[in-house]
């Protein structure tokens, strides 16, 4: 079996692992020469330790501790985590990232000590956190016979060191800290993904921004020349076709006006636009504005691109919350409240009010009603309600949410259907 390099990887690869039969198990008679407590070495194991200086030491690290193997295969030196699956873990998430654990510490110490200066890692983030700290030659190696003659006899080191009784305790304890150290990286890859859903958030919010800016200034911009065709159209997106398409009001047709959905309109247009009483404009003026016009219909195209690559990203990190809230809402609510788990850590009543911090604050001043929603105020389950009711179903639905946000960082129970169809019963039920 290959032997995983990196912390994380080789407790994964401890799942694989069974207790060995009698073809397969370790050697125990190879124990004597795998001591390494200082208390009772014997005079063998004293001429193995004391290894000349500037020899070269490999630094090992283990699911039980970080050992010091010599070329040779000899262990000088054992700092064993405490027997806590927690702390075990998060020693190996550090270590992993390239941080000094506190056990890495100690063995550099003790080896320095004993004359070596010369180091080899597996782990290159900690070699290179290792050379910077000590100041020592160090090399990182993606594979050595050091770590695998370590590995392939870790369950004899846990035992004999005492960290466990036996074979059967040292497998529980693999899996704990494979668990632990698995849903340790599941959320590090969530607080990643919520960096990215904040920005798409934040863009898509941006573009709307920028597209109703934009918009009303091309409204003010065509009015002196034509003023009375914004009475006639409400949609930014078909006013702004109407200027490309067209330009000039007096190449406006009717026929086209029907091709992009006012044709009830279209008379009273094509009359205002003869009758109007806009100043003319040079041909240049008019091509500006229709490149305006380009400009902003690229956009509009652009924005269900990005709500698509939103909701897609959304659904990936945060399932549950997306199956009740709807992905986009789902990926506001990221947004507003930082990232996931920090949403996920909010007691419902937080995120029944997130995004109406400006009311909450102004209630507080001036003593008028607080609100009763914020952005949970665009789900159909609180914006289709009587407003009598709103409240009531906002409480409702941000407790809803709070459960999916938990769920999704700290489980990753598929509850989101269930959750749902929570919500349609007591929708039904306050419908009779």
């Amino acid at each position: 079996m290959e032997i995983p390099r990196t912390p994380a990887a080789f407790m994964v690869g401890f799942l694989s692992l069974r207790p060995a039969t009698s073809t397969a198990r370790l050697n125990w008679d190879i124990l004597p020469q795998l001591h390494t407590r200082t208390s009772d070495k014997t005079s063998e194991q004293t001429t193995l330790n004391e290894k000349d200086p500037g020899s070269r030491i490999h630094v090992v690290e283990t699911l039980i501790g970080v050992f010091g193997v010599t070329e040779n295969n000899e262990i000088v030196e054992a700092v064993l985590y405490p027997m806590n699956p927690d702390k075990i873990s998060a020693a190996l998430d550090r270590q992993s990232s390239g941080e000094v654990s506190r056990e890495v510490a100690d063995a550099m110490e003790k080896l320095v000590q004993r004359g070596f200066d010369a180091f080899v890692f597996t782990n290159r983030a900690l070699a290179e956190t290792v050379r910077k700290k000590y100041g020592v030659q160090v090399d990182a190696v993606g594979r050595s016979g050091a770590d695998d003659f370590v590995r392939e006899n870790l369950e004899a080191l846990a035992v004999e060191h005492g960290l466990v009784e036996d074979a059967s305790k040292f497998y529980a304890l693999s899996q704990k800290v494979t668990t632990l150290t698995a849903r340790k990286a599941v959320q590090r890859a969530q607080s990643e993904r919520s960096v990215i859903v904040t920005q798409a958030t934040q863009l898509l919010n941006e573009l709307d921004k920028t597209l109703n800016v934009l918009s009303n200034k091309l409204r003010e911009w065509y009015g002196v020349h034509f003023p009375e065709l914004s009475r006639h159209v409400d949609s930014h997106r078909t006013y702004a076709q109407l200027i490309n398409d067209f330009g000039d009001r007096a190449n406006i047709e009717e026929g086209h006006l029907k091709e992009l959905g006012l044709g009830r309109q279209s008379a009273s247009i094509i009359s205002s636009a003869k009758d109007s009483m806009g100043a003319p404009m040079a041909p240049d003026d008019i091509g500006e504005m229709k490149r305006l016009a380009s400009h902003l219909l690229s956009l509009y195209e652009y924005r269900p691109e990005v709500e698509s690559y939103l909701a897609s990203t959304a659904m990936e990190i945060a399932p549950n919350l997306s199956e009740v809230a709807g992905p986009v809402l789902a990926a506001k609510l990221i947004e507003k409240a930082g990232n996931l788990k920090k949403l996920a850590m909010m007691p419902s009543g937080t995120i029944q009010l997130l995004g109406a911090e400006k009311a909450l604050f102004r209630s507080k001043k001036t003593g008028s009603k607080p609100p009763k929603h914020g952005l949970i105020f665009q789900h159909p389950y609180v914006h289709s309600k009587p407003r009598k009711l709103r409240g009531r179903s906002a409480r409702t639905l941000a407790s809803k949410l709070a459960l999916a946000a938990r769920a999704d960082v700290f489980s990753g129970n598929p509850l989101g259907a269930e959750l749902r169809r929570q919500l349609d019963e007591e929708d039904s039920k306050k419908l009779k």
